[in-house]
């Protein structure tokens, strides 16, 4: 029986001197640093209560509580994306955020970067993030697509094309996504937010084809019997402000007071303003418009898919339009909107 245990030893040494995988030493790595610049982001009062450690699909806590990170382990050596999951308690309830980082051989010390200092990947990843905030679009493309199309990259390209919006825009970034390579592009993490990054890429798709000097984009809603165009109103050889608003939203009721004087003040064969209600209750709609003196033509029971015809994503949001249609300036507040206005009747 021993001679046979022996045996099977050296068969089994033999075997991992060939490169048997299954003997492979494990990979090393430490994690440290101190995470509590995130509490930044919820204010005075809140506190960490854990930290784990999510390499998928497995979770291991790392720290009950404190910002202070220091954590040994091993894995198997294959790069990979991971998180840091923070539990928090903040004033008035609790909250969860992650760090995501590549996991891989090394000291990784988080410090507030894209993703810790230390291993191959995430310092490449901190270079690159670096050098794109000094590039023009046009170059920040062309370096996100040399990084993404390198295999080794993998697990740093889905955290780079998780932030390539904030240096290339929504639209590139969702091209970036599409043209990746596809162990990148179908990675859980891509999934879960293009959904998210399509949206975006469509808003600022509709900002740009209805910037200043672009053709009005007409839409009709049908409401109270009638249907209301906004052609009804633009490109009808006046200039138009039209403002659009909710009887719920708190700045645009601060903002109209204004508007109701500048329409007096304003108003004639020349100019003209029109309100147009976005997901607003038609009653509630009614109600501000009576209350608040608004004696100029409003477009009210509008939805959503107007917002998203003109790229709107807050309001109250200003848009003056020229008498042939054509935007002549958007997004003005306060005392930019008279501004604007005069400008535009080239009043003094």
């Amino acid at each position: 029986m021993r001679t046979f245990r022996v045996f099977v030893m050296l068969v089994a040494a033999v075997l991992c001197l060939a490169g048997n995988a299954n003997c492979q030493e494990p990979t090393k790595f430490t994690l440290k640093g101190d995470i509590g610049y995130i509490l930044k982001m919820y204010g005075s009062g809140a506190v960490i209560e854990s930290v784990a450690l999510r390499q998928y699909p497995n979770m291991k806590l790392i720290s009950n509580g404190g910002s202070e990170i220091s954590h040994y382990g091993v894995f198997d050596g294959r790069p990979q994306v991971a998180e840091l999951v923070v539990d928090l308690t903040v004033p008035g309830g609790s909250g969860t955020t992650s760090l995501v980082f590549v996991l891989e051989e090394g000291t990784l010390v988080f410090d507030g970067g894209i993703v810790p200092q230390g291993g191959k990947l995430n310092n490449a990843l901190r270079t690159l993030t670096g050098d794109l905030q000094k590039m023009k679009e046009k170059d920040a493309m062309g370096a996100i697509k040399e990084f993404v199309s390198k295999e080794e990259n993998a697990p740093a390209s889905v955290i780079l094309l998780t932030v390539a919006k904030q240096y290339v825009g929504a639209e590139n970034a969702f091209n970036l996504v599409m043209e990746a390579p596809e162990k990148v592009r179908t990675h859980w993490v891509i999934k879960s937010m293009m959904q998210r990054l399509g949206a975006d890429a469509m808003m600022e798709s509709n900002q740009k084809s209805t910037a200043k000097g672009m053709m009005f984009k007409d839409f009709s809603v049908f409401c109270d019997g009638k249907m209301q165009n906004l052609s009804d109103y633009v490109g009808k050889g006046k200039y138009v402000l039209v403002d659009f608003w909710a009887s719920w939203c708190g700045p645009c009721m601060q903002e109209i007071p204004n508007l109701v004087a500048l329409h007096e003040k304003y108003a004639g064969e020349n100019f003209e303003i029109v309100g147009v209600a976005l997901n607003d209750k038609t009653e509630n709609t009614k109600k501000a418009i009576q209350e608040k003196g608004m004696k100029y033509p409003q477009i009210i029971g509008v939805g959503s898919e107007v917002s998203a015809i003109y790229g709107i994503n807050a309001i109250p949001h200003l848009i003056l339009f020229a008498p042939d249609g054509t935007i002549v300036q958007r997004g003005m507040r306060g005392p930019q909107i008279e501004e604007a206005v005069k400008k535009a009747l080239k009043l003094k």
